[in-house]
Order: structure tokens, then C-alpha cells, then sequence
């Protein structure tokens, strides 16, 4: 029985390798195909603990039985986040439409956050970010926080846009947009729903600076680029 891996971010220069087919015995679970990715490529045992791991676009447990063909996602902690764009968002646009819809609802104002690609980490400076999204999966799951948050007690509306592609400083990554009845509210669930953003979506980002590439993961941790096979 033959099943697709494939690889993202910091994992793919570890195995040297987008993808490949493996193949398992008749019966066999994730757990022990993740057994055999951590024999096969012991340099990935610093994400053991945090690895995301994805089948068919969805999260199972160790003890899924795989099936012929499935595609199996293995991702370090992601460091992205309504849904994934590749061209700036009208800020001007979105606050007008969402005052419209949430004013006569009791609306009274819009939280806004906007990322934007820095141009100097350190003493380095930052040339192109690169950001890749592991797609639909990233804009379901974005959506899903979009609920989520819309379900909080207060919440009127949320609309979240994470920017994919190359980058460079000053460029706009990430835009989440909060009504709520009141301030606390719209704040409290704006910084919610960020860092939900930021620990949950599988959008991968590659820092090209003058220093050399990194790979970002996590909160912020860098870990850098190894040579290309």
C-alpha cells in the first residue's frame, strides 16, 4: 500500500524533499508511519513534541488506519491566517462594508490589526519573506477561527486575511478585522483570535535577509536554511 508524504517548511530541508510516496503494510497506523519518518530522518526529532500532522487536509489521531493514496501533511509549529490572498486587501473597503452591516446590530466600532513584513530583525536586514500556505486547509481553517470568534459573547462580526507569496519589507501580511458592542469586547477578541491565527493555520513563512535564509516557526524561532540538495 503506497501513501504520499509531504513536507513543509524547516522538514524539507531535513529530508531534501517536497514529497514522496511510501510505502506501509496493509493495516498500518499514522503512528507507526511517524515512527518511520523519525528513524528514517533523525534531525526531526526537535518537532516530535510539536509536529502538525494532517491527513486528507484533516487532523486524525495516531491511531488512523491509512488507506491507499492517502496524502499525509507533516508541518513544524505554523507561523502565520476572510482567508488566504495574494494581493493587499482595501482596509478602507472592509470597514465600511462592516460598519454597514454591524451598526444597526449595535455595532460601535472595528478593532483592526495589520501585519506587515519587517525590514531589519536584529542587525539583519530583511530582503524578501516568503510565505506558503498549505492550501484549502489554510483558509478553512481561518474560516474556522472567523466562527469561532464570531461566536463570542459581544462579537459582531470577524474577517480574517492572511497574504501568501514573496514579500518584502512593508509589504502587508495578515489583516483581522473585529466589531464588537463595545471596546473591551472588540479588543479582547481581536488579540484572540491573532494569536489563534498565529499558532493554528498552516502558513509557513522563509526569511531571505543578508545573513543568510531562515526558516520562522513557532513564536519567531529562526532556524537556519540548510543547504539545498
Amino acid at each position: 500500500m503506497h501513501v504520499i508524504v509531504k513536507y513543509f517548511s524547516a522538514l524539507r530541508d531535513i529530508t531534501g524533499k517536497m514529497r514522496e510516496e511510501v510505502t506501509v503494510a496493509d493495516g498500518a497506523t499514522l503512528s507507526q508511519l511517524l515512527e518511520w519518518f523519525f528513524k528514517s530522518y533523525p534531525n526531526a526529532e526537535a518537532f516530535r513534541e510539536e509536529l502538525l500532522v494532517l491527513v486528507n487536509g484533516r487532523t486524525v489521531d495516531g491511531s488512523y488506519k491509512l488507506q491507499e493514496g492517502d496524502e499525509v501533511a507533516l508541518m513544524p509549529p505554523v507561523s502565520g491566517g476572510g482567508g488566504v490572498v495574494q494581493e493587499p486587501v482595501d482596509l478602507n473597503r472592509e470597514v465600511q462594508d462592516i460598519i454597514k452591516k454591524t451598526a444597526p446590530r449595535g455595532g460601535g466600532g472595528v478593532v483592526i490589526f495589520v501585519g506587515y513584513v519587517k525590514g531589519k530583525v536584529g542587525d539583519a536586514n530583511v530582503k524578501v519573506l516568503e510565505y506558503e500556505a498549505y492550501e484549502p486547509y489554510a483558509t478553512s481553517k481561518i474560516r474556522e477561527i472567523e466562527e469561532w470568534a464570531r461566536g463570542q459573547e459581544g462579537v459582531l462580526d470577524v474577517r480574517i486575511y492572511h497574504t501568501a507569496g514573496s514579500l518584502r519589507p512593508g509589504d502587508t501580511t495578515l489583516y483581522v478585522f473585529v466589531s464588537a458592542v463595545n471596546r473591551e469586547v472588540a479588543f479582547r477578541a481581536a488579540r484572540e483570535t491573532l494569536e489563534r491565527v498565529k499558532h493554528e493555520v498552516p502558513i509557513f513563512k522563509l526569511e531571505r535577509r543578508d545573513d543568510g535564509e531562515y526558516w520562522v516557526v513557532g513564536d519567531g524561532r529562526r532556524i537556519p536554511r540548510s543547504p539545498r540538495p
